[in-house]
């Protein structure tokens, strides 16, 4: 099911950058080396950032503690900040409360901790099912943990959880990723993030590859992954409702969908992007730098961009095709005052050609090959031009 959300809905995100290891595929603004006094100090700063920011008028349906490893902070503070929260915009009891996790950093006290907070949604960083990738990954877990953290995750009343998992890993055999969805699948989360891997440059996966070291699949393997993961989350009764993400009814994840549909969403915290009035702005990513200018009262936007309509059309389609469902065209045509087929013609008749995407008569969808190739459908909007 996708929801369709008012559209001055909006979200939170804050992004909390600590880690205890840095993954080789990691590319995002983590830092390894602070303690719980830079903690505190951090998650202070982000507290005077919400005190301050200037906010959507409608309704917050989501707030999402991302990273870094968001979990491995003391729920205390998580607790504090959610607090603020309440204090400014009154009761959040009917708000997705996401807390992202390693399963290395979870034990049952800490876990009610985070539920007595106001968290209502885990999602754990399970990755794979083999110690050997969880190794390679440089992940600070490994299998037996991933078990105990849904164990500890149920015991705390947690009953919106979310797994983790890539596919596409150096060395990472279709017959592995066959026992880590398995696996996972037993679990029963109420939903799963399945990620294709994306090796970023200046990662230390990425320099393994590029010397020799590191092996990824075959195209055609890293497909017969995806078609996998199709099989077989159907048949345990997941839906998937966008590209990366499957949900049992009712689960879907709001904070998600919220950027799919280009509502807005206010992200605080060292590098986090905000998106409100077709305007995107982003924080400086040094923490260091982000806690000493909160503390001097002064601005940590780095930068910002005021959107084109033009532009607008071009993020509304791409993103929009990422959903299950597709762009609605009479969402369009209120949003724009524009058909889809007016604006989009050339390459919505070229993408329909290939079979890549069908033009119904309310919706445009991506069809399955369309999944299969969905960058591609995203690059023809993004570089098409606006009639």
């Amino acid at each position: 099911m996708n929801i369709e959300f008012a559209p001055d809905d909006w979200g939170l995100y804050v992004h909390i950058p600590f880690c205890r290891a840095r993954c080789t595929y990691c590319d995002f603004n983590t830092v390894t080396h602070m303690g719980e006094d830079q903690h505190r100090q951090y998650l202070g700063a982000v507290a005077r950032e919400w005190q301050s920011a200037k906010l959507p008028t409608g309704r917050l349906i989501s707030v999402f503690f991302g990273g870094g490893t968001p979990s491995l902070v003391h729920p205390s503070l998580i607790a504090g900040f959610l607090g603020a929260v309440r204090d400014r915009i009154g009761p959040i009891e009917d708000v997705e409360i996401t807390l992202e996790s390693n399963p290395g950093t979870l034990d049952p006290n800490r876990l009610d901790a985070f539920r007595q907070a106001g968290v209502n949604r885990l999602s754990v960083g399970a990755q794979a099912m083999q110690e050997d990738h969880l190794k390679a990954l440089n992940r600070i877990h490994g299998v037996e943990d991933i078990y105990s953290a849904v164990e500890f995750a149920r015991q705390a009343k947690f009953s919106n959880l979310n797994l983790d998992a890539i596919y596409g890993l150096p060395n990472q055999t279709l017959n592995q990723w066959q026992e880590t969805l398995s696996k996972l699948i037993e679990l029963g989360p109420e939903h799963f993030s399945l990620y294709h891997l994306q090796v970023e440059e200046g990662t230390s996966m990425a320099i393994g590859v590029a010397q020799g070291g590191l092996h990824l699949p075959q195209e055609d393997i890293v497909a017969d992954m995806a078609d996998l993961a199709l099989t077989m989350l159907n048949a345990a009764g997941y839906e998937p409702y966008e590209i990366s993400n499957w949900a049992r009814s009712g689960h879907e994840s709001l904070h998600n969908q919220l950027y799919w549909t280009m509502n807005s969403y206010i992200g605080l915290g060292a590098g986090a992007h905000s998106f409100h009035n077709n305007r995107r702005w982003w924080n400086f990513r040094g923490v260091r730098r982000y806690m000493m200018m909160q503390g001097a009262g002064e601005s940590t936007v780095e930068g910002e961009e005021q959107l084109s309509v033009s532009e607008q059309m071009r993020e509304y389609m791409w993103l929009g095709l990422r959903r299950r469902a597709g762009i609605s065209k009479d969402g369009f045509a209120i949003k724009f005052r524009r058909t889809v087929e007016d604006v989009f013609q050339v390459p919505l008749a070229k993408l329909v050609d290939l079979g890549l995407v069908v033009n119904g008569e309310h919706r445009i969808w991506l069809s399955h090959r369309g999944w299969e190739m969905a960058n591609y459908v995203f690059r023809i909007f993004l570089d098409s031009g606006t009639g």
